[in-house]
């Protein structure tokens, strides 16, 4: 027919483009990083962590995402009580050179002379827990790009292997733990959820990248979970 076009308008073309954008951003913010929670072993910590992560975990648009991003947390807080462990370990003194030397007449002016008692076992546990879960996220040291399948094998060996959790991980209640040690318990209670949350997303992640799976499992893992001797 003279005068008639097969060109649809464009007022005919807003409401297909307008569907279009709002499936769009439907997809975009239906992902919900909290539901792996639901996967974990301990889901009311799970739970109770998440709000406390930064947004950058939190906001997180996809597996492959989430995944990054809470490996990078989870690494810079494992840093930080393993810090802490070891700043502890190397203040345990219990009374100052000048103060001996009061006593000791010989020691006077001797100021490297020092008495330090023992670790508690608490902090003992704490440090080899945490220094042995380092481990397990840094997976000996080898490519980024080669850690995802390695230590996804060993949080499921960590989480579901039926090891005894160790003296840190029961937070160190047993009423013999300074405050220090109770604090440093928290902070590995606290990396504990997150390794339980990222022992959820990877699975998922793993999938979507065609990581295959590994089967050698790290020497540390069992150790992570063991009680001190």
């Amino acid at each position: 027919m003279a005068g008639s076009s097969s060109l649809a308008s464009p007022r005919s073309l807003q409401l297909p483009l307008l569907l279009l954008f709002l499936l769009v951003a439907a997809a975009i913010g239906s992902y919900d990083p909290k539901a792996f929670c639901s996967k974990t072993t301990d889901v009311a910590s799970c739970l109770r962590v998440f709000p406390t992560l930064p947004d950058i975990v939190t906001k997180a648009q996809d597996n492959q995402e989430l995944y990054k991003r809470l490996v990078r947390y989870c690494s810079f807080k494992t840093y930080e009580a393993m810090s802490l462990a070891e700043s502890m370990i190397a203040t345990t003194t219990t009374a100052n050179p000048a103060n001996i030397a009061t006593f000791f007449e010989q020691w006077k002016g001797d100021e490297v002379i020092t008495t330090k008692t023992p670790p508690g076992k608490c902090l003992l546990s704490c440090n080899k827990t945490i220094g042995e879960v380092n481990a397990i996220l840094t997976c000996g040291h080898t490519y980024m790009e080669d850690r995802p399948p390695i230590i996804h094998h060993n949080l499921t060996v960590l989480f579901h292997g039926g090891h005894p959790p160790s003296l840190c991980k029961s937070g160190c209640l047993d009423g013999s733990s300074s405050e220090g040690e109770v604090l440093l318990a928290t902070k590995f209670n606290y990396i504990w959820s997150l390794l339980d949350l990222m022992e959820a997303v990877l699975p998922e992640y793993l999938s979507e990248t065609g990581t295959a799976t590994t089967t050698v499992p790290s020497p540390d893992v069992a150790a992570a979970a063991a009680p001190a001797p």
